[in-house]
């Protein structure tokens, strides 16, 4: 008989795996606070590299600062912009953070709106195309060296 064991039952770092981690009430009010466009800073905790002699991770705290542009993925990971270089309105190239907001610590909303929801949801498409969009960069700046080069 394959029996499934309850989620109360198992281990804690199985809890985990098997279904949604617990936040702290506070932390899911500021992210129920958060909008695309924000100019925001996020505190949480970033992974560790540990050893057989230790029997816990260390916590690196970490402060992020970035224009919110949406949550993606499952966990959900908040996605901030750092940097929008936009060569035109369809080529467009981001330096972003990905955040499991199960990692959050405290959230700052610096500034309400600092883009647009349109704009923020414009580079929010640019960074889910991904490497289908550098491609295109990279051929791009090729046709330019290639239109330019003396016979």
């Amino acid at each position: 008989m394959n029996k499934e064991i309850p989620k109360n039952q198992l281990p804690i770092n199985r809890r985990k795996a098997a279904g949604k981690v617990r936040m702290n009430k506070q932390i899911l009010k500021e992210i129920e606070k958060l909008e695309p466009g924000d100019l925001v800073c996020i505190h949480w905790n970033d992974a560790s590299i540990g050893s057989s002699f230790t029997t816990a991770g260390i916590p690196v705290p970490v402060k992020s600062v970035g224009i919110y542009v949406g949550s993606v993925g499952e966990p959900k990971h908040a996605i901030l912009a750092q940097n929008d270089f936009a060569y035109n309105y369809e080529l467009r190239d981001e330096d972003y953070t990905a955040i499991p907001q199960t990692w959050f610590r405290k959230v700052e909303i610096i500034k309400k709106a600092f883009l647009t929801q349109q704009e923020a949801s414009i580079i929010l498409k640019s960074i889910l195309s991904g490497p289908s969009t550098r491609r295109r960069r990279r051929r791009i700046f090729q046709m330019r060296t290639q239109n330019h080069e003396l016979d």
